[in-house]
């Protein structure tokens, strides 16, 4: 792993950080978390543009600004070898913190056979922000992988299905494509996905209806997007990966390689 601190490589084991800073006592900041491929960088502007967001909606200005950022995830992503990157950008009120390691790309099952889920009750504070302070979110993955599951559906009180641990969901009828656009995390794959699928219509689903949606699939940066074929121990349509999804995933594959 490659780390920079406030412009400065540093080895893993010499990062440091004060303990009386407020990210460590509090989570008070905003991270993302992006990824190359074929060593290019997938949408960082983007990516850089929604950390701001998360920092105005957490209620702080950060003293780097968004040109020393992208200048510095430059600078670090230059020192590294790898044909395919795991980028973690941190903002605190003033600090910046860039990790740069190599990405370990998900079994190649996953995507041809699809994956499970289960759900988890409750959803995030602050959905709008990308912060570090997200102990529910890693609960709620623990639940999941503790489950054999690979990642947790998040269910509000009112059973609304908003988002998933570290992804974001869709469901298919018909050829139609499906996702929520309230109190969830904007991401930036799922931005992508709703520009590939053209006609993606925003709408609330309740969980119930979507065990009965004919597909279902997650979408998240360093996975791109991955067929959902059971929640909870239901078959999710024909319990494969359905024609939408694949349709979705090969052009998502040419876009990305293309860039």
């Amino acid at each position: 792993m490659i780390i920079s601190i406030n412009g400065k490589i540093t080895d893993e084991k010499r990062a440091k950080m004060p303990v009386t800073s407020e990210a460590f006592l509090f989570g008070y900041a905003v991270f993302e978390t992006i990824r190359t491929y074929k060593g290019k960088v997938f949408r960082l502007d983007d990516h850089l543009a929604r950390l701001y967001m998360s920092a105005d909606v957490m209620g702080f200005k950060p003293k780097w600004t968004y040109k020393k950022v992208y200048t510095e995830v430059s600078k670090v992503l230059d020192k590294s070898k790898w044909n395919k990157s795991k980028i973690r950008v941190i903002l605190t009120k003033d600090d910046l913190i860039v990790m740069v390691e190599q990405l370990k790309e998900k079994p190649s099952a996953m995507y041809k056979k699809g994956v499970k889920l289960v759900s988890f009750h409750g959803k995030r504070n602050v959905p709008y922000a990308k912060k570090l302070a997200d102990a529910f979110c890693y609960l709620a993955k623990q639940h999941a992988l503790s489950c054999g599951a690979y990642e947790a559906l998040l269910v509000d009180p009112k059973t609304y299905v908003r988002e998933c641990a570290y992804a974001n969901i869709f469901w298919v009828n018909g050829t139609k494509v499906f996702t929520t656009n309230k109190e969830i995390l904007f991401g930036i794959t799922r931005e992508t996905v709703v520009e590939l699928a053209e006609d993606c219509e925003f709408k609330g689903a309740k969980y119930k209806s979507l065990l009965r949606a004919d597909e279902v699939f997650i979408t998240q940066t360093t996975s791109g997007i991955l067929p959902v074929v059971e929640i909870d121990g239901q078959r999710i349509g024909t319990g494969r990966p359905g024609p939408v999804t694949k349709k979705l995933m090969k052009k998502f594959e040419k876009l990305v390689r293309r860039k």
